[in-house]
């Protein structure tokens, strides 16, 4: 299959159903290599959490772009770019983009671990930082990169088709689909898409990801400017990652 139609048969499932996944972004020696990174970055969480058999601390790692730069070829991925330039782009934007750099911008990144016994958070919205009234535009693009397989029984992303659509507050109680996949693929999820993370029910197995944030360029970064980097590290960054800041 070619780049153009990944992108977009990518870009005719975000506008459609809400999420689209992207089976094998990164090659097997590239996953073992985030994999082993991220290990060495996660923190337990403080805040113990209900867990399937009593408490469990949870485990991430916020404020990811400033810690390291482990990840930052995969920010910046040809195929990722396209599709979330693709699905953010609105023709009242383009005659504009020169004044804001471009027409998206890389917003924030984390990486995140449902643990075994972990219970899921509430089904929402990422867009919901930006208080505009709906119906509009997409506005962000969030992804989550596996860097363990994706399924139901490890806590796989649940998301609820065509809800980027509905203009109804979040129900907790909605028709949902797991998303389940293998390590070193890829799901995107319009900004407006109610979705959650399931329970992970095992007494072993982790579900760890590289959760990366895109949004439109006019927007504030969910992570401040150059996600916390000051000129001189912007200036280090590879040119393909810098234009997206």
């Amino acid at each position: 299959m070619s780049f153009e139609t990944r992108v977009a048969d990518a870009v005719a499932q975000m506008r459609e159903q809400g999420f689209a996944i992207i089976e094998g972004l990164i090659s097997d020696e590239r996953l073992t290599q985030a994999e082993q990174d991220a290990e060495t970055l996660f923190e337990v969480s403080p805040i113990q959490k209900e867990g399937v058999r009593g408490k469990v601390n949870g485990r991430l790692c916020k404020g990811l772009f400033k810690k390291t730069r482990a990840f930052d070829d995969l920010y910046c991925d040809p195929l990722v770019v396209a599709i979330v330039e693709a699905v953010l782009a609105r023709e009242s934007e383009k005659d504009y983009a020169g004044i804001w750099g471009g027409t998206i911008q890389f917003a924030y990144c984390m990486l995140k671990d449902v643990v075994p016994g972990e219970r899921p958070r509430e089904f929402h919205q990422d867009d919901v930082l930006y208080p505009l009234s709906r119906p509009h535009p997409t506005l962000a693009v969030n992804t989550l990169l596996a860097l363990d397989d994706f399924k139901e029984e490890t806590g796989a992303t649940l998301v609820v088709p065509e809800s980027h659509t509905w203009l109804e507050p979040v129900s907790q109680n909605p028709d949902y689909e797991v998303v389940e996949m293998s390590a070193g693929s890829l799901l995107l999820l319009d900004g407006a898409l109610w979705h959650n993370s399931g329970t992970n029910t095992t007494q072993d197995q982790h579900r760890k990801a590289l959760n990366s944030y895109y949004s439109s360029r006019w927007l504030r970064p969910l992570g401040g400017p150059y996600l916390g980097l000051t000129t001189a590290e912007l200036a280090e960054l590879a040119p393909e990652l810098r234009t997206l800041l």
